[in-house]
């Protein structure tokens, strides 16, 4: 399984860091196994780690992940910082701005793509996304977020502020879209990022030490999935045998 830690700090310290040791990475080993059927208490250990790229605008940087196993049941979990989305190789800083410049600010794709980082000449340089795989983002997004976790979001939401004013979708650059389908989506993903700050809103109040910076709303939702014991992805794509059919 992965497991998905806040990490302050940037990729690049973090690959910096945990070339050198990733005991002092410091993101800290949980208390007990994630797995639902073992949650058996401080039996987490270290066990060798792997190397993952983590695709930035200006370079590909690859960094050492940390493996832990469950002493009782004896599976094996990834330790993931959550500048990175289990899924994806682009870092979760540059998801959110392509979701939040189509979603929210409502950019054509022409205008998004032309405030996204262009394709570098340095050799480690890999540029910004291609066309194709934005779309495939904002596709997966509207998918996972509107039509998978919208639900749970809205009950998780009821049940923490009962009395609460919610706010509510009303994406009318959305009305663009052709598809009936995909525009319903698209306006569920929308409801989805109003609810999900709304979210963090009611947390920071709570907990006012809590701090996740503007471009961190993806991280924290991970956290949030991780936390309702559900898998940490927000973006599924509706192409894929093993995507569920039916919202969580």
């Amino acid at each position: 399984m992965v497991i998905v830690q806040h990490y302050p700090g940037t990729v690049n310290q973090y690959a910096t860091a945990a070339a050198a040791s990733l005991a002092d990475v410091n993101l800290g080993i949980p208390d007990h196994c994630p797995y639902p059927q073992c949650q058996a208490p401080h039996s987490l250990i270290r066990w060798g780690s792997y190397q993952r790229g983590a695709l930035l605008p200006d370079q590909v940087c690859l960094i050492r992940i940390q493996r832990l196993r469950c002493k009782v049941c004896g599976r094996t979990h990834s330790l993931l910082p959550d500048f990175l989305h289990p899924h994806r190789h682009y870092v979760t800083e540059l998801l959110q701005s392509v979701v939040f410049l189509y979603l929210i600010k409502g950019l054509g794709l022409g205008r998004l793509l032309e405030r996204l980082p262009r394709q570098g000449a340095a050799p480690t340089s890999v540029g910004g996304p291609a066309r194709s795989t934005v779309c495939e983002w904002i596709r997966s997004f509207a998918y996972g977020a509107g039509e998978l976790l919208l639900g749970r979001l809205l009950r998780h939401l009821l049940a923490l502020d009962p009395g609460g004013r919610l706010p509510e979708a009303a994406p009318d650059h959305l009305k663009r879209i052709r598809g009936l389908g995909q525009r319903r989506r698209l306006q569920q993903g929308c409801h989805f990022w109003l609810l999900a700050e709304y979210l963090y809103a009611l947390v920071k109040n709570r907990l006012p030490k809590l701090h996740f910076a503007a471009g961190q709303l993806l991280p924290f939702m991970l956290h949030w999935l991780q936390n309702q014991a559900l898998p940490p992805r927000l973006f599924w794509s509706p192409t894929l045998p093993h995507t569920p059919t039916t919202p969580f």
